[in-house]
């Protein structure tokens, strides 16, 4: 009796292993029909330690180690292997709470306040009708007409440039991620086009809902930015890395003519204001671009810090 039940464990466990090699093998080859990176070692599949920082923030540690980055046939990030040292990044997005404690303690000037106008697009516009308004900067978005930073403390802080975002890193003793940083702490160990797969789900990221900017069905729950940490996190314990704001990056896309850096600056993630029909940059894939001083109401920063 006891051998037979023995037998029916072993049975069962090896059943259980089959299953989930094959569901390995099933998404390495749904990656390689997509051209997507394909499958990561064991050791970066695995959560990855985290540690505590300075004003608030929590980061996910990525192993060093060679990861697949990019899609097969994409113009501006090509499939192609990286081999990275080992990173902190911040598991969200900085808030309008952190980022009012950096002010508070440096009388730090934004380059939308020093400007006195930053880009707002609201509910009701026409696709890519964003406006200069005067008066929005960090501490009021969306300008005398919205709410201000201490009302959205949660929130992720808007309306900072990307040279606005590196003095902030900067003062917390750390940086931006580059392009590959943000994209394999992002993947976290998966090869699909979303952190939970290749099919988009409206109620997994903040993104816009509707046919067009003239009416957001709000089917994510929100209508601009959302609180961080409101949505599930992806393998890795790391939050938002879809929807919500554009992330700042280092490094250009694939294609960038010279000098380019010193003007532009990379965005990934996509953001509220991105649709299927318009910016449609809300995957694990596309890099978008913006001026490195420009400022708007979807543009915000995740930062990344050495390991000790």
């Amino acid at each position: 009796m006891k051998r037979a039940v023995r037998n029916s464990m072993v049975v069962r466990t090896l059943r259980v292993r089959s299953v989930a090699l094959l569901a390995a093998a099933i998404s390495i080859l749904l990656a390689m029909v997509m051209g997507l990176p394909g499958a990561v070692s064991p050791l970066h599949a695995e959560p990855p330690a985290r540690i505590t920082g300075k004003n608030g923030h929590v980061f996910i540690v990525v192993p060093e180690g060679s990861y697949e980055v990019g899609a097969k046939g994409h113009e501006r990030n090509p499939l192609r292997t990286v081999t990275l040292k080992s990173y902190a990044i911040a598991e969200a997005e900085t808030t309008n709470a952190q980022f009012a404690a950096f002010v508070e303690a440096t009388g730090y000037v934004t380059d939308a306040e020093k400007r006195g106008s930053g880009k707002v697009a609201v509910e009701g516009m026409p696709d890519w009708a964003w406006e200069q308004i005067p008066g929005a900067h960090w501490r009021k978005p969306f300008g005398d007409n919205g709410k201000s930073w201490d009302e959205l403390k949660d929130h992720p802080v808007t309306q900072i440039s990307g040279a606005d975002a590196a003095a902030y890193c900067a003062w917390l003793g750390g940086r931006l991620p580059t392009l590959p940083e943000w994209e394999v702490a992002a993947r976290a160990g998966k090869a699909t086009r979303y952190p939970w797969g290749n099919k988009y789900d409206v109620k997994l990221a903040n993104t816009w809902n509707g046919e067009s900017h003239m009416k957001d069905t709000k089917e994510d729950g929100y209508l601009y930015t959302a609180p961080v940490k409101s949505f599930p996190p992806n393998a890795w314990g790391l939050y938002d890395v879809i929807g919500n704001v554009f992330e700042y990056c280092t490094g250009l896309p694939a294609g960038a003519r010279p000098g380019e850096e010193k003007r532009l600056v990379a965005g990934r993630g996509g953001s509220w204001w991105c649709s299927a029909n318009t910016c449609s940059f809300f995957n694990l894939v596309d890099i978008g671009q913006m001026d490195r001083h420009g400022s708007l109401a979807n543009q915000g920063m995740r930062v990344v810090v050495e390991v000790p």
